[in-house]
């Protein structure tokens, strides 16, 4: 059995994904191309604070954020140009399905149950001997 990957999201950018009228998600660090073809769980940060579904990432677009920004459509998006202000790279995860929980699953309840769980800054691997993997993996 492998780890999962959790992956967090703003709440303003992962309803948008989940209401499908956002098809790549943009990265000043990849998460790497063996995450491709997988669920990747989506912690919905800022309000939400829960797992609120999960993506599955087609392909990884990497290069410099001009080309980023060139490939994606978003040359004129200002909240994406300021996200990358200083980087030299750039990814952006094109998102080939997104499937929203039903009940998702709250920070306050994993930490009822897994007083140590760590939300990622950007992504992390969970590991099969933490509470939430055998509620993810179904």
């Amino acid at each position: 059995m492998e780890d999962l990957v959790l992956i967090s999201i703003k709440t303003k950018y992962a309803n948008q994904i989940f209401d499908g009228t956002k098809i790549y998600e943009y990265r000043r660090k990849s998460i790497g191309e063996k995450n491709c073809n997988k669920k990747i769980f989506v912690y919905s940060s800022e309000k939400e604070k829960t797992i609120v579904g999960y993506i599955i990432v087609e392909k990884i677009l990497e290069g410099s954020v001009d080309y980023i920004l060139e490939v994606t459509n978003n040359k004129n998006n200002s909240e994406i140009i300021n996200y990358f202000s200083g980087c030299d790279k750039g990814y952006a995860l094109k998102i080939s399905k997104a499937v929203k929980y039903e009940k998702p699953l709250s920070l306050e309840e994993i930490k009822k149950h897994d007083k140590k769980f760590v939300v990622p800054q950007f992504y992390r691997y969970i590991k099969q001997n933490e509470y939430i993997y055998n509620k993810l993996k179904i």
